[in-house]
This record gives structure tokens, sequence and C-alpha cells, in this order.
């Protein structure tokens, strides 16, 4: 048996079909659900060309990260209450009143409110930022504002900016530079589920007295190219012709999407949630062309 047989086989034993198994396991169980049905999955894998790419193909849904609806609502709900707990120790309120309470209103102190990342009118319901905003409003009796008809906060106000994540943050850097609010006092913050070391760099930049709390962080760990090097130094990866990183740049130009490849940034993110997915992920998973079909539709 040659090299090359070895490797095909390690291939098909290990890479493929264990990995195939732990995400059909995953699509089964309510940790991904629709739209990320396994029927899904299978139409996406099988646009994948040979062995060495659906390998990849795999590695990349095992390695998702996936947030349902509920679980979005856990990773807000620890970025809520870090900001609250922080605003409440400004206020020398510390132990004294219970986050949560605070965050409903139920202290003169202190008066929140929220919404979502748009100085100038009103988001479409399916935007990232509205979902969001209601999920708070909701779960929380927060009351909902939108920015673009606020121009003062009072003394006792806080506003807490929501979105269900942040990766370069240059959006939310655009949004706040077109708010005409005085960022200086420290009334603002954002709150998102999932947040990128990047973005929380670059508003600590631009807007030093505006706090970003998330529920989750993000690393150039969760990036292609980073797991690409573990995927081999672990023994997930045994073929030797290139990385796995090369061979997701290789299907990209097969199928035309070769253009911005690892997504807004080139942070090479695989990042998705039930309600849809940043451009900020891997261009596999989110756009189209003649001859690709998206896993995730945006």
């Amino acid at each position: 048996m040659t090299g090359a047989d070895v490797d095909h086989e390690r291939a098909v034993t290990f890479d493929q079909l264990a990995l195939e198994k732990s995400v059909r396991l995953l699509c089964k169980t309510d940790v991904r659900r629709a739209p990320l049905t396994l029927e899904r999955v299978k139409t996406w894998i099988h646009q994948f060309e040979g062995d060495r790419e659906r390998t990849l193909a795999w590695l990349i849904l095992r390695h998702l990260i996936y947030r349902t609806s509920p679980q979005l609502e856990s990773s807000l709900r620890q970025g809520l209450k870090e900001a609250v707990i922080y605003y409440l120790r400004r206020a020398g309120l510390a132990g004294e009143v219970d986050w949560k309470a605070a965050l409903a209103g139920q202290t003169p102190t202190l008066s929140f409110s929220c919404g979502p990342p748009s100085a100038n009118s009103m988001t479409s319901p399916g935007k990232s930022g509205e979902i969001v905003t209601r999920m708070v409003h909701r779960g929380y009796g927060l009351n909902k504002w939108y920015p673009h008809g606020i121009s003062k906060l009072e003394a006792n106000e806080r506003y807490l900016v929501v979105d269900d994540g942040t990766y370069t943050a240059e959006q939310l850097i655009a949004f706040l530079e077109g708010w005409t609010l005085n960022y200086a006092d420290g009334n603002v913050a954002i709150v998102v589920g999932l947040a990128h070391q990047r973005a929380v760099d670059a508003i600590a930049k631009r807007f030093p007295t505006v706090q970003l709390f998330a529920g989750e962080l993000l690393t150039e760990k969760n990036s292609l190219r980073w797991l690409s090097q573990r995927w081999m130094a672990d023994d997930q990866w045994p073929y030797r012709e290139e990385t796995p990183h090369e061979t997701y740049l290789h299907a990209c130009r097969r199928v035309g999407l070769s253009d911005n490849a690892e997504g807004f940034g080139s942070l090479g993110l695989m990042v998705a949630f039930e309600h849809g997915i940043p451009d900020d992920s891997l261009r596999l998973l989110w756009d189209k062309s003649r001859t690709w079909t998206p896993l995730i539709e945006r």
C-alpha cells in the first residue's frame, strides 16, 4: 500500500465517517436545529468534490459555532448581567440591588433601556439587532427605545445597544459615529451574545468610554487558519498535499467565491445563529454562486 493509499484510507475511516457521525448527532439534538437540518447539511456537503474537500466540510461543520435562540439568549443574559453590575458598581449599589430588578426598572437610581444599532431609522423586523432587542425586552422587561429618537440621556439613564454579535466592530463604530450623542459620560454600553477580540479592541480604541459586554469571546483560535494548523497537529487531517486552509481556498476558487473567501475582515470564522449568519463567517457557509448553495441564507 502506498503512502497516498494510507492517507486516503485514514481520511475515509476517521475524518469523514467519525466526523459525519458527530455532526449527525448534533443535528438530531437541540444543540442544532432548524434551519440547520440534516437534510440541509447533506445538500451542502454534496457540493464539495473529492475526499479532501469533503473531509474539510465535515471539520467545518463539527467546529461550527451555532447558537439556537435559547443559546443566544443565554449568552445575552451573561452580557446583560455584566453590564448592569458594572453600572451598579459605578453607582455604589453593588450587592444592594439585584441586577435583573435594576434592568427591569425597579430601582429609581438607574434607568435602563435598550435598542438596536441603528441611528437613522427603525430597523427591519428580520435584522439581528431588532431580533435581539425583542429578546431582551421580552425576557427582562427592559424598555425599548430606538437610538435615532434619543439625543440626550439624563444623569440616571443608561442605554444598552444590543445585537447578536460583533466581530470587526466596523458596523458598530459607524453607528456610534453617526449617532448624535455624547459618550463621554459613559452612559452607553454595547451588549452582544458573541464578540471577537478584534471588535473589543477596536471599540476600546475608538470609543474608550463605551463599554462592550459579551457573553462569549472569540479569538484567533476560532479562525479557519488557526484550526487548520491544529487539525494537522492532531492528525485530524491526513492529507499531505495541502493544508485544510489551502483546500478551502481552492474550493472557493472552484465555485467562484474566492473574493473575501474568509468572510468580512478575513476573520475566517465559523459562526451562525438560528435566525441567520454574519458575513464575517466563511463565505462558503453563507454566499451563493451559479454552482454553489450556502448552508445558511443571509
